[in-house]
């Protein structure tokens, strides 16, 4: 890998000053809401149905390095598909702009020599949001892209007990989540990656401060976890001739558990959602490979999501 890529790559999983993905225009603090946690006023959107009758389920997502949360919003493009399917959508917002997703890679406070705990963080969201019976508890799902796919890993081994599926996104496991992860229960998992992409490269990647691992090693991990023996293929092909991707889709199958395991491994796909519109400035560029048109995350996550619960 070239040095340009590696440094690329440390950019997309520590924190700093450069954007691993475009910034975009926050939204107006007038529709944000914050919580106090750990003595720091934390800042989330929430996205409610407009025909929310009662406890709704709850998908939480969350976003890329230093991307602003009308990022998120614009690559995940979930909330039409939360108001025909009567869903909340949940955007937490990282301080610094990056995740705090593993003790060996931590993110300070500000003005604070102590690690910021953004599972605490986001378990005092869902608190919130169950007392106002808002959500429905049994119904709370996980998913987040890049540095936000490496936070999903994180809740998958730290909040098993509340989340009722994750979906992490582009991106694998870092060395030091696997050595920690010892989760309370398996998760449902539903993962997309794609196989050229260079920014959390689909092979991994070793550095002096972590290994990340590929996307394979990082499934097999959680299949051992299932005791899974066998599996099951499909090859989704795109709908538009010119698309350079083609979609596989991998379920587990012969468990010792019944929590599903599902990859959509994008062929030629780079460091970007698979939707069915052609890539554009609001859902985000390639990355090293080709922008995938095979499926539609959110309806794709939806389908999995939805079959589960607590």
């Amino acid at each position: 890998m070239t040095g340009i890529r590696l440094w690329v790559l440390l950019a997309s999983l520590l924190a700093s000053p450069v954007a691993a993905m475009a910034q975009d225009v926050t939204p107006s603090p007038a529709e944000l809401s914050t919580i106090s946690f750990q003595g720091v006023e934390r800042k989330y959107l929430l996205h409610m149905p407009p025909s929310q009758k009662g406890p709704v389920p709850l998908v939480i997502a969350l976003h890329g390095l230093n991307q602003a949360v009308e990022g998120v919003r614009r690559s995940l493009a979930m909330e039409p598909l939360a108001d025909r399917e009567n869903f909340a959508v949940l955007y937490p917002m990282a301080l610094k702009g990056n995740w705090s997703f593993d003790e060996s890679l931590a993110v300070r406070l500000p003005r604070k020599d102590e690690r910021i705990d953004d599972v605490g963080f986001i378990n005092a969201i869902v608190d919130k949001l169950v007392s106002e019976e808002s959500v429905d508890a049994s119904r709370v799902y996980a998913t987040g892209l890049s540095n936000g796919g490496l936070m999903a890993w994180t809740l998958a081994c730290q909040m098993s007990e509340r989340l009722a599926g994750v979906a992490p996104l582009i991106s694998g496991m870092v060395d030091h989540q696997v050595e920690r992860c010892s989760p309370k229960r398996l998760v449902p998992l539903v993962v997309i990656a794609g196989t050229e992409d260079w920014m959390q490269p689909y092979d991994g990647l070793i550095t002096e401060y972590f290994r990340l691992l590929s996307i394979p090693e990082t499934l097999e991990f959680w299949r051992r976890q299932r005791g899974c023996t066998s599996f099951n293929l499909d090859m989704i092909a795109s709908r538009d001739p010119s698309d350079q991707t083609q979609a596989v889709v991998m379920d587990w199958t012969a468990c010792d558990s019944p929590s599903p395991q599902r990859f959509y491994r994008i062929e030629g796909g780079g460091h970007s959602l698979p939707s069915l519109e052609p890539v554009s400035g609001n859902r985000g560029g390639p990355h090293g490979g080709n922008h995938s048109q095979t499926i539609e995350t959110a309806e794709e996550l939806w389908k999995f999501f939805q079959a589960q619960r607590l």
